[in-house]
């Protein structure tokens, strides 16, 4: 493992919500051992398995994501066991849980006994939505989270059933989510404001899948323009002429080359230049001459002509792939991306993939995942926990990252989201940005339904907090500019192609000349090396490219994926942990180091339960059709709308064991089912799934999708209505927290909503500011932080080097 986090302890108490996030933690050189009871965590109780043994040691999910930890068994239903639990806690840095609200309190296990005993504990409580919420004691899995936090809604085919992704999202994004939490509190308690003091961090799965549509479903298009984002949100799979997929993305910087391109391939257009505005996303799909010849395109030919013709043109395309295509493909040859593992007490080697935080300059390692109970030696030697009887308070997320000076190169989203994340916790993060070459996020329509460089929604949501500095790169004083800001950074980040900091004069050689400990964070589309290197690339279609899209939606439809572009939410938050990681490191050795955190590399770390099943079989995971081996039922199904019949509402149901099955018949008022030799038990009901879909379908029809979540939760049963983005934020009462509202200088009178963190700080609230017009803190960077006087800065202005 990377060494960054050595010294640190991580317990985990927890499950499938929060398993990514102590990977994650471990991966990155700390101590997490899994409190586990008699017979094994659940997640050793996730299908599928290796051998198809249901075994507490062969879940592939077990041994994906628990690589890397140490495995304990404690009963804390005993007095003694929790009492070890205790002592265990007074040498822990960290305590990863997924407890139901209130249960550690009844055990007398609460976090304010746990920080008596140890006042620096950390805890990140993962819950389905939220320690305090209205919906608190709501269950959700995985489906449910997706459904209620917005996801599902904008994926899937336009006219077919919402879509749950692959590899669980939902339970991904929480698992990120808690990594890069316990980063910036561990940051905080080291270094920062806290004093030594810990903090209890409150996440809730809705919250974190809420924040992956905040482009999709962005919460201006309802408050502004009354607009409900559709499937299949910003998905896409074009046939081709072989009947495979490519994803595609033809912009207007690239609109010359795109027809130079159809004309080659003999594609009769009817466009000009004076066309280029059909190539903007806002434009409709309806009747778009793009659209249309990017049709006629695929239809003549291939999957690999169409992806070299794009190639060519500089058009935004990778090919959607499955797993079979994954191995054979050069660029993940080259990039050593297919990792094998021993597992000796399996006597077997297993598939895996490389680490999600490979970025780190010392690498990752892998060790195999424990035995159930392998390292109950640990528990030996604990010394008696001694109460501290400490008042002390956590302190304020708002300077968790205080003294961090971040110099921002990223544009568009995985970049900017993850420096917006740093922004929120305290760190003073300066965005360089030119008004000859912006951010196209500044293209954003504003209120009117007009661009606007300040007002747009998802620019507002994305860069909250930052501060803008507006500078001519192409002259000598604007670099003399950036040299100097780099001397007084801690961090620069940047997401461009391999090689452009290296062509603007910045690379990691020459930062390293000017300020020694820097660390550089490049977040490039599709690894440093290889054929994809030098493409560009945005979040859907490395998607498309990573297997995501072959594990989700319905055979028959096109693998579209998910309707977001999935990379750009979850770089964030590895950039976040990677980047706080480095600087602990720096701490220690008092050396900086460059990253190289890869997005495409990234979400494929994400699948890597499913490859190691293809690896253990041969055989591509079939695409899941909202349904999981683990549940039944197990879907998306249709609700009544009393109010428009015409809208598209929906309901997920995820009902785990006999127990929850009976509840189900009980409240579907057919409790005869649970007794149907046909239903009566998992795996008959699984031989069953589609009658049994069938009569939950004819039956959730005739039911207003809210009434009957509630009825089902009453009852004890996952289930939650498929939000869109009114329900986000009109009806949803967990939610009403989630927004906040801003207002921009140029527009005071406008409200402009965007998304908080989703990480809370139980006891304190964490407010956003808003984002920067361009170029707004030009003085404040100049004279402020680089000393320059009133006349150099006059100068500055006046000979256009700052914009």
């Amino acid at each position: 493992m990377s060494r960054a986090l050595e010294g640190i302890r991580v317990v985990e108490l927890g499950d499938e919500r929060a398993v990514l996030g102590g990977r994650i933690l471990a991966d990155l050189g700390a101590e997490v051992i899994l409190v586990e009871p008699p017979g094994g965590g659940s997640n050793r109780d996730v299908a599928p398995f290796l051998e198809d043994e249901h075994h507490p040691e062969k879940s592939f999910a077990h041994l994906y994501f628990n690589a890397n930890k140490h495995s304990v068994v404690l009963d804390l239903a005993f007095e003694a066991d929790r009492q070890t639990f205790v002592d265990l806690i007074a040498t822990t840095d960290v305590l990863l849980d997924t407890q139901a609200p209130g249960r550690l309190d009844r055990l007398e296990l609460g976090h304010a006994r746990l920080r008596d005993v140890n006042p620096g504990l950390v805890q990140c409580s993962v819950t389905p939505f939220g320690l305090n919420s209205p919906l608190k004691d709501w269950r959700a899995n995985d489906l449910v989270a997706g459904a209620a936090g917005g996801l599902i809604q904008v994926s899937g085919s336009p006219q077919g059933i919402p879509s749950q992704g692959g590899a669980d999202p939902s339970y991904t994004m929480a698992g990120l989510a808690a990594a890069s939490a316990v980063m910036i509190a561990l940051h905080q308690r080291d270094f920062g404001n806290g004093e030594g003091s810990g903090t209890h961090i409150d996440l809730s799965l809705q919250e974190a899948t809420a924040l992956s549509v905040m482009q999709t479903q962005n919460p201006s298009q309802w408050q502004w323009h009354k607009k409900l984002p559709r499937r299949p949100g910003l998905s896409a799979a074009m046939p081709c002429k072989d009947g495979k997929f490519v994803g595609l993305l033809v912009r207007p910087d690239r609109f010359e080359q795109f027809l130079a391109w159809a004309d080659e391939v003999g594609i009769d257009h009817g466009m000009t230049m004076k066309d280029w505005h059909w190539a903007r996303l806002e434009s409709p799909r309806q009747g778009n001459p793009v659209a249309e010849t990017t049709v006629r395109l695929s239809q003549a030919l291939t999957r690999d002509e169409f992806v070299s013709g794009a190639l060519k043109a500089d058009i935004i395309c990778l090919p959607v792939l499955d797993f079979p295509d994954l191995e054979q493909e050069e660029q993940y040859i080259v990039n050593d991306q297919f990792l094998a593992l021993e597992h000796d007490q399996l006597g077997t080697t297993l598939g895996f993939v490389r680490s999600p935080v490979d970025a780190m300059a010392d690498g990752v390692s892998l060790r195999r995942a424990p035995t159930l109970g392998e390292h109950q030696a640990l528990l030996d030697q604990l010394p008696s926990a001694q109460s501290h009887n400490t008042d002390a308070q956590s302190k304020h997320p708002q300077g968790a990252l205080a003294g961090l000076t971040v110099l921002d190169f990223s544009w568009v989203l995985a970049g900017p989201i993850g420096t917006r994340i740093l922004a929120s916790f305290g760190a003073d993060v300066i965005r360089v940005e030119s008004s000859t070459k912006p951010d196209s996020m500044r293209s954003q329509i504003g209120p009117d339904g007009k661009p606007h460089p300040d007002m747009g929604g998802l620019f507002n949501v994305v860069n909250a907090g930052k501060k803008s500095l507006a500078v001519d790169l192409t002259t000598s004083q604007g670099m003399e500019i950036i040299k100097r800001l780099v001397a007084k950074a801690d961090v620069v980040v940047n997401n461009f192609r391999p090689g452009a900091m290296e062509r603007m004069g910045l690379g990691y050689e020459v930062l390293k000349d000017i300020q020694p400990d820097v660390v550089l964070l490049n977040l490039p589309g599709a690894h440093r090396n290889g054929p994809w290197a030098q493409r560009p690339s945005m979040g859907n279609i490395l998607m498309a490219a990573s297997g995501f899209n072959m594990l989700t939606g319905f055979d028959g439809e096109r693998p579209r994926g998910i309707g977001i572009a999935y990379p750009d939410f979850t770089s964030p938050h590895l950039l976040v942990a990677t980047v706080l990681a480095a600087l602990r490191q720096r701490r220690r050795s008092g050396q900086g180091q460059q990253l190289h955190l890869t997005q495409l590399s990234a979400v494929l770390s994400l699948l890597g339960a499913h490859w190691m099943q293809y690896k253990a079989t041969g055989i591509q995971p079939p695409r899941n059709a909202n349904r999981n081996p683990n549940y039944a039922p197990h879907g998306i199904y249709p609700t009544l709308d009393e109010t428009d019949p015409e809208t598209d509402a929906w309901i997920a149901i995820a009902i785990r064991g006999d127990e929850e099955f009976a509840r189900l018949t009980a409240a579907m008022g057919r409790p005869d089912l649970a007794q149907d030799p046909a239903y009566a038990t998992h795996g008959q009901r699984k031989a069953n799934e589609d009658a049994l879909d069938e009569m939950v379908r004819d039956w959730t029809q005739t039911h207003e999708k809210w009434a009957l979540a509630g009825k089902l939760q009453a009852a004890g049963i996952a289930a939650a209505p498929v939000e869109h983005l009114k329900d986000m934020l009109e009806v949803d009462p967990q939610l009403s927290d989630h927004y906040q509202t801003i207002n921009q200088p140029v527009q005071p009178e406008v409200n402009v909503p965007v998304d908080r963190e989703a990480a809370r700080w139980v006891g304190h609230e964490l407010w956003l500011k808003r984002s920067p017009g361009i170029g707004e803190h030009n003085q404040y960077v100049i004279q402020e932080l680089l000393d320059y006087d009133d006349e150099a800065f006059a100068n500055l202005m006046i000979a256009g080097v700052l914009e």
